[in-house]
């Protein structure tokens, strides 16, 4: 009598080790593969170097933005993510948000393939974890193996968030006194520990992503032709 197909928890063991470190590095290869997607469109479509891009530098009082944090702040805002400052000093609060996708020119038309570029790049990224960790029997065990991915794509957002990041503590102010980011005006001191950047909350988002369309990837890479 022919043995049953194994289940997902009696897959081998190697197969078991081999499943998240496997799905982690898809997941940071996913996001890095997609912000250098979108740095190599800023390069094309954009004249001058990212850091003088007036969608990234009003977001720091025209202070220069290294080069390599506006394809990053680009890519999250591809996911959905603004580019943000919170200040808290006073008794008040102040926030200013900012998606970069829709302050680049032509982004109305630019933003349907860049929305599209994070799930894409997930997506790539669970068939090819189902593929190399070989757990993608049937479509739910390959939606488990591609939604490994998640880790290493969240991971990889709260790092692009703490690390991509701009200090506003040393903008001169204007003629009036103060440093205004886009439409809002903050005293120079108000500003020092402040910073600009993508939201850590971001990781939760490039989990959903991860589970999703991972899971999805996964899911579709135990199916023939794939198989």
């Amino acid at each position: 009598m022919p043995s049953p197909p194994p289940r997902l928890y009696s897959l081998p063991r190697d197969e078991g080790r081999a499943l998240l470190p496997t799905g982690f590095a898809a997941g940071v290869a996913a996001f890095v593969v997609g912000t250098l997607a979108v740095a190599g469109w800023l390069a094309l479509t954009t004249s001058g170097s990212f850091s003088t891009l007036d969608a990234a530098t009003e977001m720091t009082a025209g202070k220069p933005v290294p080069s390599a944090f506006v394809p990053v702040w680009t890519f999250g805002g591809a996911m959905g993510l603004p580019v943000r400052l919170i200040e808290t000093t006073g008794p008040g609060r102040a926030v200013v948000l900012r998606n970069l996708v829709d302050g680049f020119d032509g982004a109305a038309d630019s933003w349907y393939w860049l929305g599209a570029l994070p799930p894409v790049c997930v997506f790539l990224a669970g068939i090819v974890t189902a593929r190399l960790a070989a757990w993608s029997r049937r479509p739910a065990e390959g939606f488990v193996t591609g939604s490994s991915v998640a880790l290493g794509f969240a991971a990889t957002v709260a790092v692009a968030a703490v690390v991509a990041r701009v200090g506003l503590g040393d903008v001169p102010p204007n003629a009036d006194g103060f440093v205004r980011i886009g439409s809002t005006g903050f005293h120079p001191t108000d500003l020092d520990g402040d910073s600009v950047g993508l939201p850590l909350w971001g990781a939760f988002s490039g989990l959903v992503f991860g589970v999703v369309f991972g899971g999805l990837g996964g899911a579709v890479a135990s199916l023939s032709p794939f198989r």
